[in-house]
């Protein structure tokens, strides 16, 4: 393709429409095809609001730079994670990269994002999860809520909440659920009641069909609320006037609030899905079990709680 041709705008759509062509032949996933849209979008927002450039060639390290701390002061959370910052750079390296590689004239963008990763975070020592405590003061807050205010959104973050704690979803994969995607498990337990709910996932990480798992009693009342509400076939967590689920910022945001309102440091979503993994480790010991719960592709990637924690040290030496 021609690098340049009708001024900075229209070429970064004309390119853009290509890579996102490209992605989906790809089969890119649809999560990271919403990741894509979105923060390419914003860089689309940014090019036309600047007046610093006016050909796709001047785009370099220091408007990308530019680009990332406009975004951040805009932002709800005033500084970009390291994971966020590591995420919107990933993305924008994916594009370039794909300019670079697709343009009759071999201008390369290549260099522009060396060194410009954030370092890597120890996942060994920096991850962090709920304590006993701290997720019955989360689980109260939420049951309190709904028998309280019983309010719409009151049962979309209980709902959510809880399935990233009890069956360790991602928030992309509880977003795009649907009623039909829940059902009744054949599992039974010893006294020969079906206790357990399936939950098919069809747009995962892993780009393949998977199954979790959570006990019904954990959200019987979110479940019963929904269905008087929703068909089957109708995504579950959005507002009553919409019909597209509700966005990931969004569902952070308000996440984060209720874990300020508890007095508990907000410390991202991914929380949830760790202290998930935490609590079978600790029950369990068995970490096939919780690669499976997790739908780890490597046993590698599960190794990390197995990592003894301070407070499980000194519960030990105690």
């Amino acid at each position: 393709m021609v690098l340049e041709r009708n001024g900075v705008v229209k070429d970064y759509k004309r390119w853009l429409k290509s890579y996102m062509r490209s992605a989906r032949h790809r089969e890119v996933s649809k999560n990271s095809l919403v990741v894509y849209k979105r923060v390419l979008g914003k860089l689309e927002k940014y090019i036309k609001k600047q007046n610093d450039i006016t050909q796709i060639r001047e785009i370099d390290r220091e408007f990308f730079f530019s680009f990332l701390e406009y975004f951040e002061k805009k932002s709800k959370v005033d500084k970009f994670a390291t994971k966020t910052k590591t995420l919107y750079i990933a993305v924008l390296k994916s594009f370039f990269v794909y300019i670079s590689d697709n343009n009759d004239e071999l201008y390369t963008y290549e260099n522009e994002f060396k060194g410009m990763m954030p370092k890597k975070i120890n996942k060994s020592k920096k991850m962090s999860y709920l304590s006993d405590g701290e997720t019955h003061t989360v689980l109260e807050y939420l049951h309190t809520n709904i028998m309280d205010r019983g309010g719409h959104y009151d049962y979309i973050y209980s709902l959510g909440i809880k399935l990233m704690l009890f069956s360790g979803l991602r928030v992309s994969e509880v977003l795009n659920l649907k009623l039909e995607n829940i059902a009744l498990s054949d599992l039974s337990n010893s006294e020969n009641l079906q206790d357990f709910y399936e939950i098919d996932l069809l747009d995962t990480k892993a780009k393949e069909e998977q199954v979790a798992l959570i006990k019904i009693e954990h959200i019987a009342k979110e479940i019963e609320y929904f269905r008087e509400l929703w068909r089957e076939d109708e995504f579950i967590f959005r507002g009553k006037k919409s019909i597209v689920p509700i966005n990931r910022s969004n569902f952070y945001v308000s996440v984060n609030r209720i874990m300020k309102a508890n007095n508990l440091k907000g410390r991202g979503l991914h929380i949830f899905r760790h202290t998930c993994a935490m609590q079978l480790f600790r029950k369990t010991g068995n970490l096939l079990v919780i690669k499976e719960t997790l739908r780890h592709a490597d046993i590698k990637t599960t190794m990390i709680y197995a990592n003894a924690q301070k407070r499980d040290i000194a519960e030990a030496m105690r």
